[in-house]
């Protein structure tokens, strides 16, 4: 009994050290709907909720709310925005309280979720850019990704392990 009683309590331990993303950012929404089909047909889609992420560009502080202006990609299962998912458009995730940009910067990966509020047009250098705009009721932000040296070769050196690291 008491060999559970331990096994549980260290399950329940190692279950707080993990990061729980929000429900709306880890589950799809059940009609889910993209960014190019909001700028075609914004009418349509006002007050869905939606689920979109992807790089962030710019975070823009106002004196009611800050919106953070992301490139939108195509989404893992979990949320997360596929670095090298295909690009859906811009959208502006709009924050109803002040975040300090240090805390988004940008080039990070973003998930947000909440209902569409509208549409913004914004200039993406001399082109007029219609945005739709979500505000957001949950988000993540998701860790870098890590950068793992990997040697093809290795163990495979000649001489090796005598000769490594030395190549002469």
């Amino acid at each position: 009994m008491k060999r559970l009683l331990h096994c549980t309590l260290i399950l329940l331990l190692l279950d707080g050290c993990t990061s729980q993303l929000p429900g709306t950012i880890a589950r799809p929404p059940a009609e889910p709907v993209s960014v190019r089909e909001v700028q075609r047909d914004a009418g349509s889609h006002l007050s869905r909720e939606v689920r979109w992420g992807g790089d962030i560009i710019e975070v823009q502080n106002h004196s009611d709310h800050t919106d953070v202006l992301v490139l939108a990609r195509e989404l893992k299962k979990d949320g997360e925005p596929k670095e090298d998912g295909a690009v859906d458009g811009r959208f502006i995730a709009r924050f109803g309280s002040f975040i300090d940009p240090a805390q988004l910067p940008e080039g990070r990966l973003l998930t947000v979720s909440g209902p569409v509020i509208g549409m913004e047009s914004h200039k993406v250098g001399e082109y007029p850019y219609r945005y739709p705009v979500v505000q957001v009721t949950a988000w993540h932000l998701w860790p870098k990704p890590r950068t793992y040296y990997h040697d093809p070769w290795w163990p495979y050196y000649p001489g090796y392990p005598w000769r490594y690291p030395y190549w002469w």
